[in-house]
């Protein structure tokens, strides 16, 4: 009897370990495999690299790291594959990287993954060129990801029904870019803002949008470039403490062009990353903070209530090795908006080499535009590009009469033949020249407004005289 129950006990034992072996065969082939990558240590000296895992790739070329100013790095990798991306973020999700966002299911419309991911101090952004098997790992150390990286609904419980968004490209002392977006919910995204000559005006007219004694809530400050009549309105009113509590600033977002560029030669260091973040604190939010500042990434997707800002292009894309522009006005960053079904493109003063860039990244439908702000004033326009594009209504970002700019050399939307291919291409052709050009989504060729100019006058220190109309 004894005997017996030895050798049942055995084998139901037996039975047991068979059972679990297959319990541990099963778990092991539904776990992740770990990955144990090579460091980026083997391919930079680059101090924040040092402690994330290189992207494994077959063919692929990992470059040094570059850097793009005071806390950003950039490492390329060229030749890379799509699966090879998706595969790399796993890499990261392994390695402790926490996935804080990405660009959404359509990818940029086919042409660009993006993801960002927080360990500690360092914010990671992982972005791929599907067409060129390219992709861009940007390291920076204390920085923080913009919380528009995700969209969230509660816009809407501040937003009247009927509420409309609103495009308004302003009147302009002199030359340079403003635009202004008034969001459903009654807040703002500022683009550049002209030169600091034009700070008076562009603080009125949100003022002007504001209702009653409540201050203008800028959830966005975009600059494209860091040239005087783009970011001038913003440094003027940084400078100034009265001009600063007028308005409430969330977040100022700008590319701090590569190190390279300075070195060669390149013409303006204005808005350097160092600079950049030290106007920034001369601005307060709601809760009384400091404005934060964000770097915009290559497919990169902000959310500001309902619409959705792509980032189609920045510095990174441009071949480093050659930095064949030589052009401070291709350090542009171009944003496709999209609102109410309908896009909107403003890519600053963008030159040769940022439109030749662009044409290789994307197909002709990509540049199906319902609204086209007009690369720097009309200067840099070329045809092969906007013979590239589908244009509806195209807002020309021109100076005023009066100007001290040679009129032969720099044509306004009313004199000059430069631009005459430009106006035949398209539907609508507005310059802001006479007064603030407003466009009212979702918007139908025709049906924008042009307000009546202001009484300007400066004197000295530019400050605005007269009332607005």
């Amino acid at each position: 009897m004894i005997v017996l129950l030895v050798g049942m006990v055995l084998l139901l034992t037996g039975v047991m370990y068979v059972l679990m072996q297959h319990v541990v065969k099963a778990n092991s082939q539904s776990e992740e495999p770990v990955i144990n990558p090579e460091m980026f240590s083997a391919y930079t000296e680059c101090e924040v690299f040092q402690s994330i895992p290189a992207m494994p790739t077959d063919k692929g070329v990992i470059s040094e790291a570059e850097d793009y100013g005071k806390k950003d790095w950039l490492i390329n990798v060229s030749g890379s594959t799509s699966d090879e991306y998706t595969a790399y973020l796993k890499v990261l999700e392994q390695a402790g990287f926490v996935k804080h966002s990405d660009n959404g299911e359509d990818a940029m419309e086919g042409y660009a993954y993006t993801t960002s991911f927080t360990k500690e101090n360092i914010v990671l952004t992982v972005s791929h060129a599907i067409k060129q098997n390219h992709t861009y790992i940007m390291a920076s150390e204390g920085r923080e990801l913009s919380p528009h990286l995700i969209y969230d609904e509660s816009w809407k419980e501040n937003a009247p029904k009927d509420a409309k968004t609103s495009v308004h490209m302003l009147e302009l002392h002199d030359i340079g870019n403003s635009f202004i977006i008034q969001l459903k919910n009654g807040h703002f995204v500022v683009h550049d803002g002209g030169q600091d000559k034009d700070a008076p005006y562009l603080l009125d007219y949100l003022e002007a949008l504001t209702p009653g004694d409540e201050k203008p809530v800028i959830e966005a400050w975009f600059i494209s470039h860091a040239h005087g009549d783009h970011n001038g309105a913003l440094r003027k009113i940084a400078n100034d403490k009265m001009d600063s509590r007028r308005i409430y600033v969330e977040g100022i977002y700008y590319v701090q062009p590569n190190q390279s560029v300075y070195l060669n030669g390149m013409d303006d260091m204005s808005l350097s990353a160092a600079f950049t973040e030290q106007i920034s604190v001369m601005f307060k939010n709601e809760a009384g903070e400091a404005a934060k500042v964000y770097r915009p990434q290559f497919g990169q997707r902000y959310w500001f209530c309902d619409v959705a800002i792509d980032v189609s292009l920045t510095m990174e894309q441009f071949p480093v090795e050659s930095w064949f522009y030589a052009d401070f006005n291709d350090t542009s960053t171009w944003l496709m908006h999209h609102i109410d079904g309908q896009r909107f493109l403003i890519a600053g003063d963008t030159h040769h080499a940022g439109m030749r860039v662009a044409m290789n990244m994307f197909e002709k439908e990509y540049f199906d535009l319902d609204v086209f702000a007009v690369f720097h004033h009309g200067i840099n326009v070329w045809n092969y590009f906007t013979d590239y594009c589908t244009l509806k209504t195209v807002l020309y970002t021109n100076f005023q009469e009066g100007s001290p700019y040679d009129p032969v050399k720099h044509p306004t939307a009313g004199r000059g033949a430069d631009n005459e291919h430009l106006r035949q291409s398209c539907e609508e052709y507005v310059s802001h020249g006479g007064g603030t050009v407003v466009l009212t989504f979702p918007y139908r060729v025709g049906e924008y407004k042009k307000m009546s100019p202001s009484d300007w006058r400066y004197d000295g220190g530019a400050q605005r005289k007269g009332d607005y109309n």
